[in-house]
């Protein structure tokens, strides 16, 4: 879920929403909806990275990354829940690359609320909803249903997208 936090400025948003754009354009990415397909396979070139849809999680749980270092070799495994809706699961697995980039060791006392969640937050916003193509797309289409449609995301990270941006007022 994104919380208030995804607003905050500061150098970890900066670091996140840079790393997006980095990935969005290696992969060739320039219109919406983003391919996660994409995404993966040009991630997979530079990083050993496996992803398991998880049918057993618990409905509290979205999802997780585990890297494992070995003496010549890391890989990760990202596994996302498969109980939840697809544009879920889509956030789910940015939110984990997001962590992967950014280097976030787990941390069992960290919660939904600490710094390392909020940028992998931001990552996952900037990946599947970039600033630059929603301008665009926002003089187009100017509501919440139609974008969330257009970018596979669901109607309230849409919303918080366009209101961070500033292109939606509260």
């Amino acid at each position: 879920m994104i919380n208030d936090d995804s607003f905050v400025i500061g150098p970890y948003k900066n670091r996140a929403v840079i790393l997006a754009k980095d990935l969005l354009q290696n992969a060739g990415i320039t219109s919406a909806p983003v391919s996660l397909r994409q995404i993966i396979e040009n991630l997979q070139k530079s990083r050993d990275v496996t992803f398991k849809r998880v049918p057993d999680f618990s409905t509290k749980v979205s999802g997780l990354l585990v890297v494992c270092s070995e003496v010549d070799s890391d890989y990760a495994v990202v596994g996302y829940n498969g109980k939840h809706p697809w544009c879920r699961r889509r956030f789910t697995i940015g939110h984990e690359i997001g962590h992967l980039l950014m280097g976030h060791a787990c941390d069992p006392n960290s919660g939904q609320n600490s710094d390392n969640e909020t940028e992998a937050n931001v990552f996952s916003s900037e990946l599947l909803i970039p600033t630059e193509l929603l301008k665009k797309d926002y003089k187009k289409y100017p509501d919440i249903p139609t974008l969330s449609k257009l970018y596979l995301v669901s109607a309230e990270a849409m919303s918080y997208k366009l209101m961070s941006a500033r292109l939606l007022k509260i």
